[in-house]
């Protein structure tokens, strides 16, 4: 058995990138015949992973004094911790494409855009701090309360003293209503490169309400293809880069946004605004909160 598996833990083998914190896919090696080596060879049964630590981005669990005959199952605790988590409930809002781009698309589209789009929803999360000793890797995650299961959730990497979410479910009982419209249009506001540019000019507003029996503590995000001029409300505003930042890279933008062909002017006088709220909302309240932002358009 030994040799059968001592190839698989070579350094050149196609499962030697399997001690790592990413999660893979469970299926069945092949059994091949392996001649064992004869004479004065050493058999070489791959690196000595013994003594848990960390080495280098890995981190190494050992379980000593276990015994697991021919046919037999084992479920073995490898660690348990008691940490300190908090409810927070998350609204996060993306971008959507200006209408001057929007009725370009054709109705497949447009179908995909509006059931994105149509009835956003704010996700209740367990927010852990991680004051053990040993991070928390990459795993699914069972959550339970009072011995009943309530979510199943994928559980990130969490260095020693970093907190992260675990998501449990949709907050049904917080209503979400997100209105957009356009206040008004000034045209020949900019002129660049021979060509005259129109402002666009918007007011959104956020309605919130607690249908839960106790206060929760929310957290919403709206991002707009823009600047953001105020926000209601001590409203955190920032303003992503035209020429670098996360929504430039691959998983940054959203899937619609290579349906259009983007003019270079639109780089030259927009970028992506970003409102934040933080808002606890006792049970029974209501809460609206509203962001102005505006964008240019070639005439």
């Amino acid at each position: 058995t030994v040799a059968q598996l001592s190839s698989h833990f070579r350094r050149d083998s196609q499962t030697a990138y399997a001690f790592s914190n990413m999660i893979m896919s469970q299926t069945a090696t092949p059994v091949r015949r392996t001649e064992v080596p004869g004479g004065s060879e050493v058999l070489d049964l791959g690196p000595d992973v013994a003594g848990s630590g960390k080495n280098e981005d890995l981190y190494i669990f050992t379980l000593e004094h276990i015994t697991l005959k021919k046919g037999q199952r084992m479920v073995v605790p490898v660690a348990e911790y008691k940490l300190k988590y908090r409810d927070v409930f998350i609204l996060d809002l993306p971008f959507g494409p200006p209408p001057e781009v929007r009725h370009r698309f054709n109705n497949d589209q447009q179908a995909k855009l509006a059931q994105l789009y149509h009835a956003p929803k704010v996700m209740h999360k367990i927010r852990l701090d991680n004051n053990a000793k040993c991070p928390l890797t990459t795993a699914p995650a069972l959550i339970l309360r009072q011995g009943r299961v309530i979510a199943q959730g994928m559980m990130t990497y969490t260095a020693v003293g970093a907190s992260s979410d675990l998501e449990l479910t949709t907050a049904v009982d917080i209503a979400v209503e997100k209105l957009d419209r356009e206040t008004d249009r000034i045209p020949n506001a900019a002129k660049w490169d021979g060509y005259t540019y129109a402002r666009c000019n918007l007011t959104g507003t956020i309605h919130l309400t607690n249908r839960r029996t106790e206060t929760v503590d929310l957290e919403i995000r709206r991002s707009v293809l823009g600047h953001i001029d105020s926000a209601t409300h001590k409203g955190a505003i920032e303003h992503l880069g035209r020429h670098e930042g996360e929504w430039m890279t691959s998983n940054g933008l959203p899937f619609w946004w290579h349906w259009y062909n983007w003019p270079h002017w639109w780089y030259h006088f927009n970028a992506v605004g970003r409102v934040t709220w933080k808002y606890e909302l006792e049970p029974g309240k209501s809460a609206e909160l509203e962001y102005k932002w505006h964008y240019f358009w070639r005439q």
